[in-house]
């Protein structure tokens, strides 16, 4: 291959001289991203400005070693490159030629070859090594449909799961096979493939549920309403405080092929499922039950449940209808749901017996026995100390461990105090496709609002640029999973003190980059640890950080509010509930009603927080900055600082 290159300066050139040299290429610099070109004058030439013809193969003698000058040469003898110039090139034959070429192309393959590392010999780092390893090492992935269930190695273990619910489907009665009607279309069904797994990551049993596919339904014709409530996690920490503080019995449920319960009020039909056809080709299923897939599935399991449970003696809660109470021999039962998993809470082991024993009654039941993992949470439970700790360590690690972090440095707080994001130009967007941002934040935020109020404020930030993250908002991040790796096993923890609730609110006054507008941030307390926090922006600019508090304050009085009618399901009885602010312009608006200059421009929506103050139903205390543990919702801190909000919100 030839090529033009090494540009002649102008002081070693006369005025009608070419401007470049003729070489040949024989291959790259080691210490620069320059070519090595062999010229015609026999010296070795490093540039960078080089132009490929190769479209040219040049007629040349191949230059050894002894023709090449060397600096250390003393011989004034010219190289043979140069002789050539002045004899006449001798007749060379077409297969010398093509041999020759032949032999310098794999001389200069040779060269590269030695000189470039292998691609297959190279390893990737030590951290990503660990997560691949620890990948290849767990449970294999789930089979998508129902051919790959059956050519997989645990294709028994899925023959035996989808056996099971079968019999299921028949012994709830679920459908009944007829003759396809004129004019219907079913509803198509299929096979979903689920692995699991216990707190520590093993497989705990294989699962097939024959699903519906009810993004076919049409409204009005196959449903109506598909609503079906579910319990809150604010409900949850509450009724684990409780637990830890009053030392009460907890047991979990798992209802089996729930949906398969709930009683259907319209008309459906669907296929036969994979591997289980029967009758003739225009054989149908006709719902009698709910089916998994349906639309109207998780409203009619909800309904026959709630029937069962009121036969029972249960009561919904007013403020959480996931939320249960009875009374059985004078000791009060509470019960928790979530769609089919089951919480039983009380004072006794015979009132869960009970419990269980009804339940067992009406539907097909697994007694999980005590409560250690519910929703993806590990309930880390120490009956003498009367402490319960809940933490998402499996979640967390798996994060970590997808993202290559296990092995990299961690950071003391998760986002630093100088980091100012704000929204990306539009040449800077990142690539979502390249770089799971909104993945990551999506997982960062559902931690956030179940375990770790602590990384609470920087997830917040993060989500209001998941329509058009930069690097910059990766590599925080980033930061905040740095953060997850150093403390994995950091959760929520409850303990046997006094149950009394108390609330503390903050804002961040113009702390939005963007818009200017301030954050909201809020914790209550219960038994020593947080039950309910909040870290969001508020809908308008403050003119002031009193108009700012002013209106953090109100939201922590709408919340406060609700947390007051939960308290009252689990017979707490509380008079004046103390909420601590940091701020004593926004207490003074709040227990007088000033209308001053400051004020006057305030929606009077904040305003009812005044008057739930003039009630006695709250009152707000003022407390010092230092002391405040929801300065770490509404901004970055210092570790110290963060280190004390932790604590305060019993993070351990």
């Amino acid at each position: 291959m030839t090529s033009n290159c090494d540009n002649v300066p102008q002081p070693l050139r006369k005025k009608l001289d070419s401007h470049s040299q003729k070489g040949i290429f024989v291959g790259y610099e080691l210490t620069s991203k320059a070519y090595r070109v062999l010229l015609d004058s026999g010296k070795m030439s490093i540039s960078r400005d080089v132009i490929f013809d190769e479209d040219i193969r040049q007629k040349h003698t191949p230059v050894t070693s002894e023709s090449v000058p060397t600096p250390d040469s003393d011989s004034d003898e010219l190289p043979a490159a140069v002789k050539e110039e002045a004899a006449p090139a001798p007749k060379v034959e077409a297969e010398e030629v093509a041999e020759e070429e032949a032999q310098e192309t794999a001389a200069a393959a040779t060269e590269l070859e030695d000189r470039c590392p292998q691609r297959e010999n190279r390893q990737a780092p030590l951290r990503f090594r660990e997560s691949a390893n620890l990948a290849q090492s767990g449970p294999t992935k789930d089979p998508e449909t129902y051919e790959e269930a059956m050519q997989s190695p645990d294709a028994d273990q899925w023959s035996l799961a989808m056996n099971e619910e079968t019999a299921s489907l028949q012994a709830n009665g679920t459908r009944a096979l007829v003759e396809e009607p004129q004019g219907v279309k079913p509803i198509p069904v299929r096979w979903i493939f689920k692995k699991k797994l216990d707190a520590q990551g093993n497989i705990e049993r294989y699962k097939a549920r024959l699903v519906a596919k009810g993004f076919m339904q049409r409204e009005g014709v196959d449903f109506n309403e598909v609503f079906a409530p579910v319990s809150k996690p604010t409900t949850l920490r509450t009724l684990l405080g409780m637990v830890a503080s009053q030392d009460l019995e907890l047991h979990q449920l798992d209802i089996k092929t729930a949906f398969l319960n709930g009683e259907l009020e319209e008309t459906i039909y669907m296929q036969q499922p994979r591997g289980y056809e029967e009758g003739s080709t225009n054989t149908v299923c006709l719902l009698k039950k709910s089916l998994y897939g349906l639309r109207q599935a998780p409203r009619a399991w909800h309904t026959r449940l709630k029937q069962e449970l009121e036969h029972m003696g249960f009561t919904a809660s007013e403020a959480d209808p996931g939320l249960y109470t009875a009374h059985f021999k004078h000791t009060s039962i509470y019960l928790l749901v979530y769609v089919d998993d089951i919480l039983i809470a009380a004072k006794t082991q015979e009132a869960i017996d009970h419990v269980k024993a009804r339940l067992t009654d009406a539907c097909d039941v697994r007694d999980l026995g005590p409560a250690k993992y519910f929703l993806g949470m590990s309930l880390d439970r120490d009956r003498k100390s009367q402490t319960l700790k809940i933490t998402q360590e499996r979640l967390a690690t798996e994060l970590v461990h997808r993202h290559g972090l296990i092995q990299g440095e961690t950071k003391s707080v998760p986002m630093s105090p100088a980091i100012k994001l704000t929204q990306p130009e539009e040449g800077s967007i990142l690539d979502k496709e390249k770089f799971q941002f909104c993945e990551l934040v999506g997982s960062l935020l559902y931690l956030s609002a179940c375990t770790r109020p602590d990384i609470a404020q920087s997830v917040g930030v993060l989500a209001r640029c998941m329509a058009k993250p930069a690097m910059e908002h990766w590599t925080a991040a980033k930061a905040v999973l740095r953060y997850i790796a150093g403390t994995l096993s950091s959760g929520i923890t409850f303990s046997n003190n006094m149950a009394v609730m108390e609330g503390y609110c903050d804002s961040d006054y113009g702390g939005d980059m963007d818009t200017r507008r301030s954050t909201t941030g809020f914790v209550f307390t219960l038994c020593g640890a947080a039950i309910s926090w909040s870290s969001k922006l508020q809908p308008t600019v403050a003119v002031s950080t009193a108009e700012a508090e002013y209106m953090a304050a109100a939201q922590a009085v709408k919340e406060a509010l609700w947390l007051r009618k939960l308290i009252m399901e689990f017979e707490l009885q509380f008079g004046t509930m103390r909420i601590y602010s940091d701020n004593q312009g926004a207490i003074k608006l709040l227990k007088h009603p000033v209308a001053s200059v400051r004020s006057k421009h305030i929606d009077v929506i904040h305003h009812f927080a005044r008057e739930r103050v003039a009630r006695k139903e709250f009152q707000f205390e003022y407390i010092s900055t230092d002391l405040i543990i929801a300065d770490c919702i509404t901004k970055a801190l210092a570790a110290s600082k963060f280190v004390f909000c932790c604590k305060g919100m019993g993070i351990v």
